[in-house]
């Protein structure tokens, strides 16, 4: 019999800022199978982040200390990327927050007489997502022929702080609290919606992982999170969902 030599593997890009050391916790741990892919990360932490940008057609670092940090999260020595250069683009966390999103609409909504039209809500969520450089980003990386998904920053960890003492926006919007699955659905639809009319999938934060409303379960808070008053960022555990919704949405 003829030899069944193996399909080749598909390149993935994941591009991202400090969530990005989650998801390479889950891979590490074999928390995710990753066998089809040949897999690279690109982006930055904290402030360096924001120094990224789309410079002739290509992601690059603006400045000395964004390009080291980028070199550092590679690992491989791509100090920018472009359209091209993967068969399929992965941008994880990258400062599209759901906490910043979801609380203010769902409050709104949960008011007498806050019912909103389809169209107000998708010019809503259009600024929000368009306010994101990274979105932006994504987008025309679409626009160029690449395959993009977008998997957003998650909701703040319940349990690490008080947040109805805290000096979080999110205890702004009480009402917030109480939404459920359906008050959640039309707003993960209309991010859906609007990336999807630029080419971009879009994976929403799993309605498993999430409680009271806005808030991620405190099962999800990563190692540490408590002392560091962390309720942004996520545990391999919570990275390895994202990761298979985000495979499950690529096959």
């Amino acid at each position: 019999m003829p030899s069944q030599s193996k399909p080749p593997k598909k390149t993935l890009c994941i591009i991202g800022d400090s969530h990005l050391g989650s998801v390479k916790r889950a891979l590490d741990a074999g928390l995710v199978d990753m066998a089809g892919f040949d897999t690279e990360f690109w982006g930055a932490q904290g402030p360096a982040f924001r120094q990224l940008n789309l410079i002739d057609g290509a992601y690059r670092a603006q400045t000395p200390q964004a390009a080291e940090a980028v070199l550092q999260i590679n690992g491989r020595g791509r100090a920018h990327v472009a359209p091209g250069d993967f068969d399929i683009f992965l941008f994880y966390g990258a400062r599209l927050r759901m906490a910043e999103f979801m609380p203010p609409m769902l409050h709104h909504m949960a008011r007498p007489n806050g019912a909103i039209s389809r169209a107000v809500l998708a010019a809503a969520t259009e600024r929000f997502v368009r306010g994101t450089r990274a979105a932006r980003v994504a987008m025309h990386f679409a626009e160029a022929g690449a395959r993009v998904y977008f998997a957003p920053t998650p909701l703040f960890t319940d349990g690490v702080i008080d947040f109805e003492k805290a000096r979080w926006a999110v205890r702004d919007f009480p009402l917030a609290w109480a939404a459920d699955v359906p008050q959640r659905a039309p707003l993960w639809q209309a991010l859906s919606d609007i990336f999807a009319a630029a080419g971009v999938g879009f994976v929403p934060q799993p309605e498993d992982t999430i409680c009271r409303g806005v808030f991620t379960k405190a099962d999800y808070a990563p190692e540490g999170a408590l002392d560091a008053r962390d309720v942004v960022h996520k545990s391999p555990e919570f990275a390895a969902l994202m990761m298979r919704a985000c495979l499950a949405a690529l096959n």
